[in-house]
């Protein structure tokens, strides 16, 4: 759901003086020892303090997850953590521990998860995604390292509006194994994600996002029930989702 000025740099001049002063510094210069050879080789720069890099997840910050049942979690160790998130995310069996701006840790609970594909971190680092597989489920988490860190699953790949600053997620389908199963829109604010409105609608499966039309109106389809066979072939039927209507689920195409 985003100079300073330049400094002026004057440089001192001086005058000659005396010729006097002149001569004083000859001489001075000439009573000078030669130089002795090994003093003149490079000598190694002086040591640069070092300054606090960012700080790391803690792991330690993230509570104890109850036991998962039996048949639930087939892994033994912990998921990997991907490239994308090697500076910003530690693991173990049961927590991802993501690092937040501000140097603290928010957690995600992946205790009963299997795996995790598409890791993101979004250009400006604020944002990290992940979509995951369990046992009888699947998600898509949306880490906020704004702030003190949020979570949300938005169940699977939300698409923005047009500015960037509306997420919107239509996960309803016929097993409803999906961790938002329902049409949710989000507004990104200066730090977190705010839920807008979330709406579930068993009238017809399969529900998509087609699009945006502008930042007022989204354009979804469905499959109703009465004409579900699951050929993917199958015609879908459109809906919209309004703004001044509470992003409701309606029939038909936002209008234009």
């Amino acid at each position: 759901m985003r100079a300073p000025s330049l400094a002026i740099v004057t440089q001192p001049f001086r005058r000659l003086v005396a010729s006097v002063i002149a001569t004083t510094l000859v001489a001075a210069c000439s009573a000078q020892p030669a130089p002795d050879a090994e003093a003149t080789e490079t000598a190694p720069p002086p040591a640069v303090p070092s300054t606090p890099g960012p700080a790391s997840p803690d792991l330690t910050a993230c509570p104890a997850r109850e036991p998962v049942e039996e048949g639930l979690r087939e892994r033994t160790k912990p998921i990997p953590v991907p490239a994308a998130f090697a500076q910003v995310m530690r693991a173990d069996m049961d927590n991802f521990a993501f690092t937040t701006a501000g140097g603290a840790t928010v957690c995600v609970d992946v205790s009963w998860l299997e795996s995790i594909r598409d890791p993101a971190l979004s250009p400006d680092k604020r944002f990290a995604s992940f979509d995951w597989d369990g046992y009888e489920a699947y998600g898509h988490v949306i880490v906020d390292r704004s702030g003190k860190g949020q979570v949300v699953d938005t169940g699977v790949p939300p698409v923005a509006s047009p500015s960037g600053k509306l997420l919107a997620a239509a996960d309803l389908g016929e097993a409803g194994f999906g961790a938002l199963n329902a049409f949710a829109v989000w507004r990104i604010e200066p730090t977190g994600l705010r839920q807008l409105a979330t709406h579930e609608d068993m009238s017809a499966t399969d529900w998509r996002i087609e699009s945006w039309a502008g930042e007022a109106c989204i354009d979804l389809s469905a499959i109703p029930w009465d004409g579900y066979t699951g050929d993917p072939d199958t015609p879908r039927a459109r809906f919209h989702a309004r703004e001044g209507e509470r992003w409701r689920l309606e029939p038909g195409a936002c209008t234009r």
